[in-house]
């Protein structure tokens, strides 16, 4: 009878014991679910013949419109802009927080082609590294009467925001922001650098400092 409860006394331990190693295990990671290629992306060849298309009938339009640069040099139209995928990553959080804390919802990112100003800083003082480059900004746009709109936040107080249009932000339809005076040979155009916080709490979801390209050439597709 002893003999018998102490088998059973060892056979219960290690039913235990196995049990709490089975608990102890980590659970099998799940594979990640496979991300599918968005409809917007097209072929190699696609890519070549609308950059050659645009080498064509705007990049040369705008390096024989520009004048030589100081040292004399040839101006040459910028192709590109980088930005790190990090850096893509912390905007678009950047603006999802600041349009949910507004109660909007984020609709598109717009990509407005600019120009440098042939200057050699901003009104705030920073260096424009290459006056009369062309560029680009990115701004968020929300849904207002079935139409998107670019947006920016107006800081209320007591940590309150709303989405404000950035049409109707005061000087931006009548041009008195961003204008310069220019010669023919350059073009007036808002600060491609255009921030909000300068001239008040309102805050801008505008971004544009970025590396482009040319200077230096690094060509993808020629």
């Amino acid at each position: 009878m002893k003999i018998k409860i102490i088998f059973g006394v060892i056979a219960l331990s290690s039913t235990i014991f196995i049990s709490c190693n089975d608990q102890k295990k980590s659970p099998e990671p799940l594979e990640p679910v496979k991300v599918k290629p968005p409809k917007q992306i097209i072929l190699i060849n696609e890519a070549k013949s609308v950059y050659d298309n645009y080498t064509k009938k705007r990049a040369e339009l705008i390096e024989n419109t520009e004048a030589p640069l100081e040292d004399g040099s040839r101006f040459i139209a910028s192709r590109f802009g980088d930005y790190s995928i990090e850096d893509m990553k912390n905007y678009i959080a950047y603006v999802e927080q600041e349009a949910k804390e507004a109660g909007v919802k984020v609709e598109t990112l717009r990509f407005y082609f600019s120009t440098y100003p042939d200057k050699k800083e901003f009104p705030d003082r920073e260096k424009i590294e290459h006056p009369r480059q062309n560029s680009f900004f990115i701004v968020p746009t929300i849904k207002k009467d079935s139409i998107n709109y670019a947006f920016y936040i107006k800081n209320l107080g007591d940590g309150k925001k709303e989405a404000a249009l950035i049409r109707d932000y005061p000087g931006i339809m009548d041009n008195k922001i961003g204008s310069s005076n220019t010669s023919n040979k350059s073009y007036a155009s808002i600060v491609p650098n255009f921030n909000l916080n300068a001239y008040s709490d309102d805050e801008s979801l505008i971004m544009n400092k970025t590396t482009m390209g040319p200077p230096p050439y690094r060509p993808d597709f020629n």
